[in-house]
Formats: structure tokens, sequence, C-alpha cells
């Protein structure tokens, strides 16, 4: 939207909240995902059924606003943000087959599904690179050689990067904190390796089954990065395009290039400026909580910038 906003902003502690509030009821599951006609009674599976329908509709009315307000002031000469760019592209494209609706539709997926995930992957980066400090030492080693100390990473140095993209692609694969991909339905009935699934099945990806099979992967449940690069040191894409986070099909996340882009900046920028570390007397446990996401359990580190020592808490 164009905004910052301030860790105590009450506009963005209430976003939170809805976006915290969303994945916990959608983590817990419903029976109703699987039998639908059971929202037609009065029960307690109908209840989780309401309310996570009026979790999606409060969401929904502050999003339309914000992009309501984006509307009124839309200039094409000037993009402002991602707002600017989806109503560009959607309601003054040449090429745009869909209707104005679609705005709202675009931005709520992209903060509903966005900001929890990134949030847990980072929650899940730092941990890890803390829990193998020579891990963490050879990445800045990568990095302050292919950066330098008088910048900061862009999104240009990534293909310099292989070993960064590597971590993060093991971090994805290993931790697999999108376990299952929230609910679709086949709009007809499909055959697919022999099993056949009737039109209106309720269909889930086990997406950490995918990224720990053993008939893909050695040793599915090490981490290592290395994995991800050849004898060259280039990354591997086929083993990258392996990894099933994002999901997978027509009916993909949409959001899955703009979230690479983000979990590599993020990465590369802390790597650059920052040192993590853990308490010695503290036990990093790779166990987690269980949602809409799988987080990491509460653990503190501290990071020191270039000389200054200041700690970090993890918001799990």
């Amino acid at each position: 939207f164009g905004k910052r906003y301030g860790h105590d902003d009450p506009e963005f502690r209430t976003l939170l909240k809805r976006v915290d509030k969303f994945g916990e009821t959608v983590g817990a599951g419903s029976l109703v995902d699987v039998m639908p006609w059971l929202q037609s009674f009065p029960n307690p599976v109908r209840s989780v059924y309401q309310n996570f329908k009026l979790i999606n509709e409060e969401f929904f009315a502050y999003v339309k606003d914000k992009v309501v307000q984006h509307r009124d002031t839309y200039d094409p000469e000037v993009t402002r943000d991602m707002s600017d760019a989806i109503i560009g592209v959607i309601e003054h494209g040449k090429q745009s087959m869909l209707t104005k609706d679609f705005v709202e539709s675009t931005v709520t997926d992209l903060i509903g599904a966005g900001q929890d995930t990134m949030s847990t992957v980072m929650q899940w980066i730092l941990l890890l690179l803390v829990k193998y400090p020579s891990i963490q030492t050879k990445l800045q080693e990568q990095i302050d050689k292919v950066v330098g100390r008088d910048r900061l990473p862009s999104i240009e140095d990534k293909s310099n990067l292989a070993y960064l993209d590597a971590f993060i692609y093991e971090t994805m694969r290993y931790t697999s904190f999108v376990p299952v991909t929230i609910p679709h339905s086949t709009t007809s009935d499909v055959t697919i390796e022999g099993l056949h699934i009737p039109k209106d099945t309720v269909v889930f990806i086990n997406q950490w089954s995918v990224n720990h099979d053993p008939q893909k992967w050695q040793d599915p449940h090490i981490f290592n990065p290395s994995r991800f690069l050849d004898e060259t040191g280039a990354l591997d894409k086929d083993l990258t395009n392996s990894v099933m986070i994002f999901s997978t099909g027509k009916r993909r996340c949409i959001g899955e290039q703009i979230a690479k882009v983000e979990v590599f900046l993020f990465s590369a920028i802390l790597l650059h400026q920052c040192s993590f570390e853990s308490n010695p007397s503290q036990d990093l446990s790779m166990d987690c909580s269980y949602g809409l996401t799988l987080k990491p359990l509460h653990y503190t580190i501290s990071a020191k910038l270039r000389g200054k020592l200041f700690g970090l808490v993890s918001p799990a």
C-alpha cells in the first residue's frame, strides 16, 4: 500500500491479528473441508466455518478500502506501490481480460498468503543460521566476495550467490513450513496415474512428503544446502524445481516469484550486515508449533551488527 507502519501502529496491529487468526483457523482444519454439507447443521463445525467467513469478510473489507483509496488517486504516469501496479495491469492494461474485482482479490491473496509465510521462513532461516555457524560463515564469505562492503546486496547479485540460493531452497525443503497445501477442489472427474478422483472432491497436496521422499532426496532428514549445487558450484535447476512449497500446477501460489525475491533480499542483507549467535546453553530444537504453517518454537539469538551487539527474540 506504499505505507511504512511502526510496530505499535493500531492499524498495523489489527492487520497482523487478522492474519494470525486466519492462519490459526485454517491450520486447525475442519470437517467442513471434506464434508461441506455439515455447514447446514447447528454444530461446533458450523461455528468454526462461520467464524472463518467473518475473518475473511473483515480482512477483505480492510483491503477493499485501501484499494478504493488507490483507485481514486490513481495516476497512470506514477506507480507508487504494488496496489497501483495491480490496478494498472488489471484495469488499464490493454491485454487485460479481468474485471476490476480481481484487483481486491489479488491484493488480498498477496497479503493473506504472504505475511505469515514470509515471517515464518525468516524465523527458520535465522534459527538454521545459528544452528549451523559454519554455513553462516560460508554464506557471509561468499556475499562479501561478490557484493563487497560498500553497498547492500541487490537482486542483481542473485546469479552470483548460488550458495545462498541453495541455502534458501534447502531451508524450504528441510522445514517444509507449509506442509500441506490449502484445500482445492476438482472441477471435473479426473484420473491421475490410475487413481480416479470424482468431480467436487477436496484435494490436499502433502508437500512435506514430496520434500522428504528418500527416492528423490539423499538423506532427506539432514540439512545440507550443498545438495543443490553441481560439481562447478552452480545451482542444480532440476533439484530446485523439485522442492515443493508453493504447490504445483496452474493453481500454484501466485506469489511464488515475489516471495523468492523477498526471501533472497532479506537473507542476503541480514547476512551482509549482521552475524547471528545463539546462547551456548540454549537447546536449538527443530520442533515446531502446528498451524497453516509450521513455526519454530521460541528461541533467543544475538545479532552482532559490525561491532554493536543487541538482542533479538523470535516472535514465535
